[in-house]
């Protein structure tokens, strides 16, 4: 199913946008830098490559006019035509087999309202007692429609797996709530961790541990978080009540809240426990798992549409008979945070609009070369990526061309801040070390510092997982992340294109391009030899 066009409005920016590009727009041929010459059949493209170019198409993926690109609204399809346009006149053009370069697929979007509460039935008490939305606990779960039902509750400590007492299946929590202590006694040693290490765990903890409760048949998941007052909840709230998006077709999956002390202290007091005592020193394991005397009922007012959305998927077919067949990918994603009821605009020109234009330009730099690489080339600006890397998820579940002939993922999300002269490398070696090898092969030509800081499994900021790149990853095709760092404007209205550094831009994006050639170019297939392969 196809999107709705543009209005009339959309149109008449998209026109402008495409005037101010040509007129704006200035060839800039630089001496080739560095120890490493850019094979012939790549100068043309590699020297087209401009920053000036990129601003003018950065001045209008991140202008107010298109609102913020949150996925499913006018702004982003304004955004995914402008991109369709400037493909084809480049000469890329859909998919073969395809009619578009847009990957339409829909979303559901809900939000669970400030007038929802949960009740806590204590005993044979005849008043349940109350609790309200965005002061005594918050969702986490997405739903399509309201919720009212009742629920036997069991508490099993922190939840972990490894702890035999609280296997969830051992402790009968098929068709119950359970209730778990937020986090590990490991994880509290954390606290203070710069960077939201430990927030960042916590999160990672919550989704585990809402599996392990999913597959034993439990009807959801409470966690207990003792930091979580009304007071830090109101501080968040402007988040908290943003809507929340999935991809049709994903499962809902069980309830999910996080509850205050005050919330848990109520379902635990006729078991003579409360979070004071379960949070002294073994206090959780001497409770071991426990039925509590209480339920639970949720009753929650859920509104909920789908919306459309859709991926721009531009094709540049390959000059080899056979390896055509097989692509290089080129990823970014094109969609940002909206706009908010107070009216300000989160134009997004660094996260991830500099990642959006450095595709487009990389792909009219292809396009322009005499000669073209053997195997095909694939850009893929990728929605929904700000939503939960939707997608890209989609896109891999339902790809243009077979993963199985794809033959590696090259990511750009925010490159245009902090360091003017360095870039990020994330997970160039983690499928395959040939790869890894390649990329820094191609840097002798551009000479930037690429910093490994990030490129670790066991980092706390978990940016190998945050990004498009990661979905590509999943079924095991090699993939390298550029990206410069978050910044102080990271996911506000102030990311915008002033504070770009287009310099920078252009050098990023001749080092993807020169990767992306050498790869394009292999006679023989990568070596899946990387670390997480050993």
């Amino acid at each position: 199913m196809q999107t709705s066009p543009p209005d009339r409005h959309a149109r008449f920016l998209l026109t402008a946008a495409i005037l101010v590009i040509a007129l704006s727009a200035i060839i800039y041929l630089p001496v080739l830098r560095g120890s490493a010459p850019v094979p012939d059949a790549a100068k043309v493209g590699y020297r087209a490559i401009d920053g000036k170019e990129m601003e003018a198409f950065l001045r209008f993926i991140a202008s107010d006019e298109l609102e913020g690109r949150e996925t499913g609204t006018r702004g982003l399809k304004v955004a995914a035509k402008f991109l369709e346009v400037q493909y084809a006149l480049a000469g890329l053009k859909p998919v073969p087999g395809h009619d578009s370069m847009l990957q339409p697929f829909s979303v559901d979007e809900s939000l669970v309202s400030s007038a929802s509460k949960i009740e806590v039935a204590i005993g044979g008490d005849d008043q349940p007692h109350p609790f309200s939305n965005f002061e005594d606990f918050v969702v986490l779960s997405q739903y399509s429609e309201n919720v009212q039902t009742e629920f036997p509750v069991v508490f099993a400590g922190y939840g972990l797996k490894d702890e035999h007492h609280n296997d969830y299946v051992n402790i009968g929590a098929a068709g119950k709530l359970v209730l778990v202590l937020d986090g590990s006694p490991e994880l509290e040693k954390l606290r203070g961790e710069p960077n939201g290490g430990r927030q960042r765990k916590l999160r990672t903890m919550r989704r585990s541990k809402a599996k392990w409760a999913e597959s034993a048949g439990a009807a959801g998941i409470v966690h207990i978080n003792p930091d979580m007052t009304p007071e830090t909840i109101s501080r968040f709230r402007r988040f908290l009540e943003r809507p929340r998006q999935r991809l049709t077709d994903m499962p809902a999956g069980i309830h999910q809240l996080i509850i205050t002390a005050q919330v848990a202290d109520a379902l635990l007091s006729n078991n003579n426990l409360t979070v004071a005592k379960l949070l002294e020193e073994g206090g959780a394991k001497k409770a071991g798992h426990v039925e509590l005397k209480a339920r639970l009922k949720l009753d929650l007012q859920v509104s909920a549409q789908t919306k459309w959305s859709q991926n721009v998927v531009a094709y540049l077919e390959g000059s080899d008979p056979e390896l055509k067949n097989e692509v290089v990918v080129f990823g970014a994603h094109y969609d940002h945070i909206g706009k908010r009821p107070n009216g300000d605009i989160y134009n997004g020109a660094d996260d991830d609009g500099s990642g959006t234009v450095g595709i487009l330009e990389i792909a009219r730099a292809f396009a322009s070369n005499d000669i073209r690489p053997k195997r095909s080339l694939l850009f893929v600006s990728h929605a929904g990526e700000e939503k939960g890397l939707l997608g890209s998820r989609f896109y891999t579940e339902n790809p243009m061309v077979p993963l199985e002939q794809t033959m590696a993922q090259l990511n750009i999300d925010m490159i245009g801040r902090n360091d003017p002269n360095s870039v990020y490398i994330i997970g160039s070696n983690f499928l395959s070390r040939e790869l890894h090898k390649i990329n820094v092969e191609a840097n002798q030509t551009v000479d930037l510092n690429l910093d490994y800081k990030y490129n670790d499994l066991a980092d706390p900021n978990r940016f190998y997982y945050r990004s498009d790149h990661y979905n590509y990853a999943k079924h095991g095709i090699p993939i390298i992340f550029y990206f410069s760092g978050t910044h102080e404007d990271y996911h506000k209205p102030t990311d915008t294109v002033d504070k770009i550094n287009f310099a920078k831009m252009k050098k990023v994006a001749q080092l993807v391009y020169l990767t992306g050639w050498e790869l394009a170019n292999l006679d023989h297939h990568l070596a899946k030899d990387g670390l997480l392969l050993e």
